[in-house]
């Protein structure tokens, strides 16, 4: 019989449709299953019950009554069970060494990196093939697919079935693969929720146990509060007139207030051999003292702040080192003490001792740093308290004290302020001595710079800020010191600076820089008026004689000035220039002030150039010599020779020694120009011998090279090496030159002895040194064209040069007389009773070859000579 084949197809689709509402069916249980394992992980944050809810989620979609997670460490490479459940419910996660695991089908899953379905056929054929060993009851049916980690763990989720009736299929490994990732997600989910819990946890109880260490340190903030407030209120409002029981009595009652507890101050009196209660608060019966009394002695053997529980007072007794009896023993044994000495002195114990019942929590380290500031405090009281006693003790006698230390002390400090004022005194003069001329009293350089740097600063930020700076040098300092002595000098020197001052208003600055040079500073009306109004003052004021220590003395000064005008950004730039115009003003003939402008910058520049031109000229031996006569004025014949020196300058021509000599002596070049005047004498008098001329030579020579040692030296060996016709030389020095006279003499008497002549040039020009003219070591004297020119009209100058006539005369020397370019001088000299005579008048300078080619030519003896007259 076949069936009806409507009813086939109609049973067909009814089969299909079930499974079609089976496995959607299975599908929301899946779908479920899935929200399921993400909302555990949001609320569940025990690992057990995570997964016990874990397991009981997985078993809603597939069978699992025996179900294991294990994971394995990606560092660490060890397993760690985490969830272990049979069908008899959890169990202890089995104790399995990894080794088991790796050779198992766990091992072999988690080898393969993939899911795995095993039923007892295949878990032989895997024995077979040697990927796993057999371990244990091999299982019915075995399913496993991997869980992987974000930090790198590995691990497995496992389902195994011993039943025969419990077959895994394909459709619950997938299931369990689509499970897996989520399981995996939620598991990490968990362990993040877990561990955020435990540290929160852990936090709390952190907080808690500051929350409650904090409690404690404001209870025990609060007990110090208590007790300086206590403390301070005794300090302030206690009568320390009082006997000492009120102020024990009085720290007791504080005590009690911060600790709430009762004490008592015991003291042992050395001297009655027996203990006192100074003051106790909150105890009922004060007799019960007494028993206390073998602790105090116990205490008192080694005074120090301890903690006494029931146990130590036991060990104590027992050790005898505390000695109770029984009743002392049980009194003692009721409580727990704290024991704090307030003064430990041998022959003086006294003690606070706290206490409060056994029941209690023992004291801690706390309560007796707090016992301890009490204590500390309580004796600063009690030492004031001491000291008060001990002042209404022996107030007169203290008063009497104080009247003599007051006495001290005001003695004390009246000589500690005349040190002051003596140390002030010291400081203001270091200052003043350190910005002052010791000798003046005037500011020194380093004061005037400031104010002249203030002065250039203030002009450079604004121009209409004007100053004016006078640079002054006394025109004959050098030979006032030379000839009245240095104290002499420096009487001189206070003198013109007393002078200069006259001529000064206020707020015009006087400086002394050293030696006899002077600046002034003009700031306020800076006007170049009032600078040459100032300048020239001082000329006349110093041109005026000085009668220092019964000496007339006569000084001039020169001065240069520069100003703002000029833009100047550093004050040594200003003294400079003041500097250059005071020289050029020395150089125009002294006595008269000079303005500075750049043409003096310039002309020094020149000098400079012309000094080395000047170098290289005498190396090149570019210097001449001219000769010029020394006529009788009575025959008109030639007595001698004077070598001239002349310079034939590459672009200026034949330069006079008046151009040139000057510089030389300041650079030191004079002394190679008297070096080659020396050869040039020399040369004549060997041309002289050869002709048998009587006519002598002169030269000029430079003071400098009687003073340099060496120069001198090789002078003389020059002059040894003519033999005797050293005799024909004549070396003349200017008067100017011819400062350290006692020296100089000298010098002549060594030249002298030699065979040479000395002649003083230019006498009167300057001031006339006397004390040359009786040496005794001058041949002849050569008369300034100044002093003839003057004696011309001055009957007083005629005198003059008649009277160095006549001590020529007396001592022995011829005068000449320089200079004579008019007949009237010729007639002067003449009346002045000179013999001797030269200038253009007479006879012109010629060259040395011209000189020589005539003294080949005329050779005719002369009866008057310089040679005779000076024999």
């Amino acid at each position: 019989m076949t069936d009806n084949p409507k009813r086939v197809t109609q049973t067909y689709k009814a089969r299909q449709l079930k499974k079609l509402l089976g496995l959607k069916k299975q599908a929301k249980k899946v779908q479920a299953a899935l929200l399921e394992i993400s909302e555990l992980a949001s609320h569940c944050f025990d690992k057990e019950h995570y997964y016990f809810q874990l397991h009981e989620v997985i078993g809603s979609v597939v069978k699992a009554p025996n179900l294991f997670i294990l994971f394995k460490g990606s560092i660490t490479k060890k397993y760690d069970i985490h969830y272990y459940a049979t069908q008899e419910g959890c169990l202890d996660k089995p104790d399995l060494p990894d080794s088991v695991i790796d050779v198992g089908l766990t091992g072999y899953m988690l080898r393969s990196r993939q899911s795995l379905l095993c039923n007892s056929d295949d878990y032989a054929k895997l024995i077979e093939e040697g990927e796993i060993i057999e371990l244990g009851e091999p299982a019915n049916s075995w399913l496993g697919v991997p869980l992987n980690l974000t930090n790198g763990d590995t691990g497995a989720l496992v389902v195994v079935s011993y039943q025969q009736t419990l077959v895994f299929t394909q459709a619950d490994k997938a299931i369990l693969e689509l499970l897996a990732e989520h399981i995996s997600h939620s598991i990490e989910h968990m362990q993040r929720q877990s561990l955020m819990e435990r540290e929160i946890n852990s936090r709390t109880r952190a907080l808690h146990q500051v929350n409650q260490q904090l409690k404690l340190e404001i209870g025990q903030q609060q007990r110090y509060q208590t007790a300086q407030k206590h403390l301070l209120e005794l300090s302030e409002k206690f009568n320390f007139s009082n006997a000492k029981d009120a102020l024990f009595q009085n720290f007791s009652l504080i005590a009690n207030q911060v600790f709430e507890l009762p004490n008592y101050i015991a003291e042992y009196d050395e001297q009655n051999k027996k203990w006192s209660y100074l003051g106790a608060s909150a105890i009922e019966d004060i007799n019960e003292l007494q028993t206390y009394q073998c602790l105090n002695e116990y205490v008192s053997l080694d005074p120090q702040s301890m903690v006494l529980t029931q146990k130590e007072i036991n060990h104590l007794i027992a050790f005898g080192a505390i000695a109770a009896n029984e009743q002392q023993k049980l009194s003692l044994n009721k409580h727990i003490w704290l024991i704090t000495p307030l003064q430990s002195e041998t022959n003086n114990c006294v003690l606070l001792v706290i206490f409060k019942p056994d029941s209690e929590q023992a004291f801690v380290e706390k309560d007796t740093e707090l016992a301890n500031f009490l204590a500390m405090h309580f004796n600063l009281i009690a030492h004031r308290w001491q000291s008060q006693q001990s002042m209404l003790q022996a107030q007169d006698q203290l008063e009497n004290t104080v009247n003599q230390r007051t006495q001290a002390l005001n003695e004390a400090n009246n000589d500690l302020q005349q040190q002051i004022e003596e140390r002030i005194k010291v400081q203001e003069k270091l200052y003043y001595d350190a910005n002052h001329d010791l000798l003046t009293g005037l500011p020194n350089r380093q004061l005037f710079n400031r104010k002249l740097m203030h002065a250039v600063a203030c002009a450079t930020m604004d121009p209409n800020h004007q100053y004016k700076v006078l640079f002054i040098d006394l025109d004959r300092f050098k030979l006032i010191n030379d000839t009245f002595g240095h104290l002499t000098g420096d009487r001189f020197l206070v003198e013109v600076s007393n002078r200069i001052l006259t001529c000064l208003t206020d707020g015009e600055v006087l400086a002394r820089l050293g030696g006899d040079e002077f600046v002034i500073l003009i700031q306020q009306s800076a006007s170049l008026e009032r600078a040459q109004q100032i300048a020239q003052n001082i000329i006349n004021t110093l041109n005026a004689s000085f009668d220092i220590d019964g000496n007339e003395i006569y000084a001039g000064c020169s001065i240069g000035i520069t100003g703002s005008e000029q833009g100047y950004n550093k004050p040594a730039d200003v003294l400079r220039d003041a500097d250059t115009a005071m020289y050029q003003a020395k150089h125009k003939g002294r006595g008269r002030y000079v303005l500075f402008d750049q043409s003096l910058h310039t002309q020094l520049i020149n000098q400079l150039n012309q000094e080395s031109e000047l170098r290289k000229a005498l190396k090149e031996g570019a210097l001449e010599f001219v000769f010029q006569p020394v006529v009788n004025l009575n025959t008109n014949e030639v007595a001698a020779v004077e070598a001239l020196v002349r310079w034939q300058h590459p672009t200026q021509g034949m330069l006079k020694p008046a151009d040139f000599l000057e510089m030389a002596y300041d650079t030191g070049l004079i002394l190679q120009i008297d070096e080659q005047a020396v050869a040039h004498a020399c040369e004549f008098l060997a041309h002289r011998d050869i002709i048998d001329d009587k006519a002598l030579i002169s030269v000029n020579i430079s003071s400098r090279s009687l003073c340099d040692e060496n120069a001198f030296d090789q002078m003389l060996e020059a002059l040894s090496g003519i033999g005797d016709a050293v005799q024909g030389l004549i070396l003349e020095f200017t008067e100017r030159g011819l400062t350290d006279i006692e020296q100089c003499v000298q010098c002549f008497e060594t030249l002298r002895n030699l065979g040479v002549r000395i002649a003083l040039d230019d006498f009167g020009a300057g001031v006339a040194s006397l004390a040359l003219l009786y040496s005794g070591e001058l041949d002849f004297v050569k008369v300034d064209a100044k002093l003839i020119h003057l004696a011309e009209d001055d009957l007083a100058q005629r005198r003059f040069a008649a009277s160095i006539v006549a001590i020529g005369h007396e001592q022995g020397f011829i005068v000449i007389a320089e200079g004579i370019e008019t007949e009237l001088m010729k007639e002067t000299a003449e009346n002045m009773g000179c013999l001797f005579a030269q200038g253009r008048l007479l006879a012109e300078a010629v060259s040395s070859d011209e000189f020589y080619r005539r003294m080949l030519t005329d050779i005719e003896s002369e009866d008057i000579t310089l040679t005779n007259r000076a024999s």
